[in-house]
């Protein structure tokens, strides 16, 4: 009796120590599975945060792209272009495009007199086709307008300043951001784009073909001007535009 009652506790006991082992086991693989969990839920959230981190990075650039494009244009939505005049025809100018802005290289610009200025640049007196000489030319071209697709690329420009001298500096068109100041006696302009300039003591002002008396305190916020700078960059004349 008392073996049987000895078989009978081992084999008990050897069932607890089953049971005991089997639990543990049973509770590693629980374990286990809930740290393989949460390392997947840590994986999917980092690859989360790369994700939106590289939207970010992209919207930033895009955004730092589109100031670039805006930064490369100057006030009331024109941007200035320069370079050589290599041909001259009936209603076209022919030139190639050094700036660097808008269509590098050759370029076709039609001349639509109700549209383009074209601008003697020691005058500041309007020319025809068969007064303009080939060489060095500034223009201004309007961002809105279009600008064909063809070999070479085609536009109508806004403004041309054609027969600039080779030891002289072009003139400049400036779009007044507002009246001239006067700071002590010192006259400056200011340009929509921000640039200021110092007028000089004795500076010259003209109406563009008119015989209109104008002065200084005729050019206003959006006043179109035509402005010849000296060598320490500060205006001697000015040709006013109506507005």
């Amino acid at each position: 009796m008392k073996k049987r009652m000895i078989l009978l506790t081992a084999a008990i006991s050897a069932s607890l120590v089953l049971m005991t082992g089997c639990s543990k086991e049973a509770d590693g693989a629980v374990s286990s599975r809930v740290e393989s969990s949460s390392e997947v839920e840590s994986s999917l959230e980092t690859e989360t945060s790369k994700e939106q981190a590289a939207q970010e990075t992209e919207s930033t650039e895009a955004a730092e792209e589109t100031k670039e494009e805006s930064d490369g244009t100057e006030s009331e939505g024109i941007l200035k272009i320069w370079g050589t005049i290599t041909d001259v025809s009936e209603g076209t100018i022919t030139v190639d495009n050094q700036s660097g802005v808008s269509s590098e290289g050759e370029l076709v610009f039609h001349i639509d007199p109700e549209k383009t200025y074209v601008i003697d640049g020691v005058t500041g007196l309007p020319v025809t086709g068969d007064q303009i000489t080939l060489g060095k030319f500034e223009a201004y071209l309007e961002a809105s307008a279009p600008m064909t697709m063809s070999l070479p690329p085609q536009t109508t420009p806004y403004m041309v300043i054609v027969n600039i001298p080779e030891d002289s500096r072009a003139a400049q068109l400036v779009v007044a951001a507002g009246k001239v100041a006067d700071t002590d006696g010192t006259k400056t302009l200011e340009g929509a784009d921000g640039t200021r300039y110092k007028l000089a003591d004795q500076v010259e002002i003209l109406p563009f073909l008119t015989r209109n008396i104008v002065m200084l305190e005729d050019i206003e916020e959006g006043s179109k001007c035509l402005v010849w700078l000296n060598s320490e960059d500060v205006i001697e004349k000015i040709v006013l535009f109506a507005q």
